[in-house]
């Protein structure tokens, strides 16, 4: 198992501010370590992402990840959480709270102006790739999912504030 709350080489001071706005997000630490999620992440596929890793880092308080590209590398396709052994673990929404998180420190504008583009793509095709696979179902609980990161404010904050481009 990976955590559980009375381990004394975890800091859960850092893991609880990453918690607060969903509780949902508790849920990371029934994480058993079974490297599936990373097994048939996407991101994983052509970067160095790793959620367990990133989970390790939270759970240890290592707040090093929001300077870290790897939160931004994510897809949010949810193919970790179908894929997780254990109910109730959400990836997606747990790599949201970290990203917001950076963002309010100010943490990789360079990675949000990437994060940009590619929330966009998500949201016009249901995928980062050019074709998509995801059911129209599932592409609109993924705009839910961006409504409630507040990524359509962020997108637009950027092109006004950071210079992306269209």
């Amino acid at each position: 198992m990976m955590a559980t709350k009375n381990e004394s080489k975890y800091n859960w001071d850092f893991f609880n501010r990453i918690i607060t706005d969903v509780d949902e997000n508790w849920n990371v630490i029934q994480c058993i370590s079974c490297g599936k999620c990373v097994g048939d992440c996407p991101a994983s596929k052509i970067s160095d992402f790793n959620i367990r890793k990133i989970v390790e880092k939270v759970l240890i308080g290592d707040e090093s990840i929001l300077k870290e590209e790897d939160i931004w590398y994510c897809f949010l396709c949810n193919k970790c959480s179908k894929i997780c052994p254990k109910e109730g673990i959400n990836i997606p929404l747990f790599i949201l709270s970290l990203r917001n998180e950076a963002f309010k420190k100010g943490y990789n504008i360079p990675q949000l102006k990437k994060y940009v583009k590619m929330c966009k793509r998500f949201l016009e095709n249901g995928t980062v790739m050019k074709e998509s696979d995801l059911p129209s179902e599932r592409i609109e609980e993924i705009k839910k999912i961006c409504e409630f990161a507040r990524i359509k404010y962020l997108h637009k904050a950027s092109k006004k504030n950071i210079g992306i481009e269209e």
